[in-house]
């Protein structure tokens, strides 16, 4: 019969070796259950997002009013994610009043190692052109022409492996231009063999806080439509 002083040893080994293992494997467990899973198998190589104001308004803080939808995605999937983004900006029209730049002119977004996910958001600003540094409403033809232009800069710049996706998020304000910039900008996207991200309806009176730029509940309504796509 085993001796008492030798079975109190034995449970005291047994004790310490399951509190080694669940030391080792604590911090595995919480993160595969961690929402949205490793980034790894994902977004490896992390998000890159070129857009207008509904991208550069905001900022990367967790759970804060003004986190941006591009943030949310990225805290889900654990992923590192850089934004190049301009208020006023499209694929046709300068931002800063007609003083910046368009999403073509942004090539420091095709720099470093290409990434598990390119996001193109825009074309709220595009239902004009500049001119004379006035805002003038632009032709079908023109939106079309710039869209394609960054659109085949984007195919060649990215190899097959980087899942690009577009998304044109409107708010209730000039709603007409909304549905014609958008349906140039979704044909576009499916005739490179983009992803488009249909984001109609996620922008509602309640979602936006100007009927333009999204308050929290219009990050979070975008995110979740990206989020979607990506599965």
């Amino acid at each position: 019969m085993e001796s008492l002083e030798r079975a109190r040893l034995r449970r005291r080994s047994t004790t310490v070796l399951i509190g080694a293992l669940l030391l080792a494997l604590g911090p595995f467990l919480m993160w595969q259950g961690a929402e949205g899973g490793p980034a790894s198998q994902t977004a490896p190589n992390g998000i890159v997002v070129v857009g207008d104001s509904i991208t550069a308004r905001y900022n990367d803080s967790a759970g804060h009013d003004d986190q941006g939808w591009w943030s949310i995605v990225a805290q889900h999937y654990r992923a590192d994610v850089r934004t190049y983004a301009q208020s006023g900006s499209g694929y046709l029209r300068p931002g800063r009043s007609c003083t910046g730049d368009r999403f073509p002119d942004r090539l420091w977004a095709f720099t470093g190692t290409p990434p598990s996910i390119f996001l193109i958001e825009g074309g709220r600003n595009d239902w004009a052109t500049c001119v004379a540094g006035r805002f003038v409403t632009a032709t079908d033809a023109q939106i079309q022409t710039a869209v394609e232009r960054y659109m085949d800069l984007v195919k060649a710049a990215m190899p097959m492996e980087t899942h690009v996706m577009v998304l044109a998020p409107w708010g209730p304000k000039q709603a007409a231009e909304g549905l014609r910039v958008t349906e140039i900008i979704r044909t576009a996207a499916a005739e490179r063999g983009f992803e488009f991200i249909d984001t109609a309806g996620a922008l509602g009176p309640d979602q936006v806080s100007d009927g333009v730029h999204p308050n929290r509940a219009g990050s979070l309504a975008i995110a979740d439509r990206v989020i979607a796509a990506i599965g």
